[in-house]
């Protein structure tokens, strides 16, 4: 009988060592299926077929109601690629870098915007594609307000 208690008493020894592999192990899973993904980058379209197809009348009302609107730094200006840190979020994301894909060309278009390395921008965006006509752009003190108002900053 003694016996029988001893190895009830042996395998219980194991179960604190499994309980630990098994949380390592949970969150290495969830690591590897995104739930780390702070460190990727965030990737928007700066660009649309048909700009003006976006354009609504600017108001602080409209731009509370954007899904995704941060401040960023611009890093890296190549060509199509706007490379952003992000120094701020005011809604909906935790990415710590922005990739903007614009298609050449794009600041010449009604409300692009062109960007600059070191400029600092005030960005929405609605279903991956950035909102110009007013609601995003460079960070002036009049942008800036009308986030603060929106978003509560």
């Amino acid at each position: 009988m003694s016996t029988h208690v001893e190895e009830r008493t042996s395998n219980r020894r194991w179960l604190p060592a499994a309980a630990a592999l098994a949380v390592v192990a949970g969150i290495a899973a969830a690591f590897a299926l995104g739930g780390g993904n702070a460190a990727q980058p965030l990737v928007l379209s700066a660009g649309h077929d048909d700009p003006m197809a976006m354009c609504i009348q600017f108001s602080v009302e409209e731009l509370a109601k954007a899904p995704l609107a941060f401040e960023g730094v611009v890093t890296s200006a190549d060509g199509e690629t706007i490379e952003l840190d992000v120094a701020r979020w005011f809604k909906g994301g935790d990415a710590d870098t922005v990739v903007l894909e614009a298609p050449a060309g794009m600041e010449a278009l009604i409300g692009g915007i062109p960007f600059e390395e070191g400029g600092s921008y005030l960005i929405t965006a609605y279903d991956g594609t950035v909102n110009y006509c007013g609601f995003s752009g460079p960070a002036t003190a009049d942008l800036r307000a009308a986030f603060d108002e929106a978003f509560g900053g």
